[in-house]
């Protein structure tokens, strides 16, 4: 008897060994090579994710090789202000798995260009639907991508109308216009000089405490904000007299005809 229970241990050992090596094999473990990760650490990667009660939720993440990531999105339509926030990232093989605050979020490594926002399963979405988890590597930025019109409001009555306009470098004219097409004596307009960041947003100082107007652009519209200012408190010249001019909120671009 004793015999038979050495043969069926030596066996239960076998076969245990032979399963961690199957399990190995199929799951092997990846190297990124340096290069990539470079290009990675240098690129924006960008997408609109599906969005269950909104047309989508756009999505501009971008990896640095300090261990920190930022995230940016925004709800379309649903009237709010793109949400930025910024977290930490680990790598496991091709997943980078980043925490921001206590959420934590899936990004898969496909190459060069693009990025997946995988599941907590770290799995690919498959179907109709994978290519809208698919964050591609941004093209380059250009000033001509936020110059033009933008407007909010009904343009048959009450509306504002940003212009943004280049100059020179980081430098850009922004013309803020109120409009009221029942009277038009009290149509506001005036024009602002604001600098381009890192981040591509505009920046407009209003006043000596770091008070600030500033202009985030996402792919049709333009969000207009206050930082550290109460907006009651911003005023504007306009027509020769300090005025309340209302800015603030998200303004649809206006489409070239040409």
């Amino acid at each position: 008897m004793h015999w038979i229970k050495n043969i069926l241990t030596v066996s239960f050992v076998a076969v245990t060994f032979a399963g961690c090596f199957k399990k190995d094999k199929e799951k092997p473990v990846v190297f990124i090579q340096p290069a990539l990760l470079d290009t990675i650490f240098s690129s924006t990667y960008e997408g609109t994710i599906p969005c269950p009660d909104c047309p989508g939720i756009e999505t501009s993440i971008r990896i640095y090789n300090d261990s920190t990531i930022s995230r940016t999105i925004y709800y379309q339509e649903r009237k709010e202000l793109p949400i930025t926030k910024v977290g930490t990232w680990k790598l496991r093989d091709s997943i980078f798995e980043a925490t921001f605050d206590r959420e934590k979020l899936f990004y898969k490594i496909k190459g060069l260009d693009k990025i997946l926002r995988v599941g907590s399963d770290l799995k690919e979405v498959t179907g109709d639907m994978a290519s809208q988890y698919v964050l591609h590597k941004a093209v380059p930025f250009k000033f001509r991508n936020i110059t033009g019109s933008y407007y909010a409001g009904d343009t048959l009555n009450l509306y504002n109308r940003i212009t943004v306009e280049h100059t020179v470098k980081e430098r850009f004219n922004v013309q803020l216009t109120h409009y009221n097409k029942l009277d038009s004596l009290t149509n506001c307009s005036t024009k602002l000089e604001a600098t381009l960041d890192k981040g591509h947003q505009l920046n407009i100082p209003l006043n000596k405490d770091k008070g600030n107007l500033k202009i985030i652009f996402t792919k049709k519209e333009a969000h207009v904000l206050f930082e550290n200012i109460a907006a009651d408190s911003a005023f504007f010249k306009c027509k020769d007299s300090l005025r309340t001019l209302p800015v603030t909120g998200s303004y649809k671009k206006i489409q070239s005809t040409h």
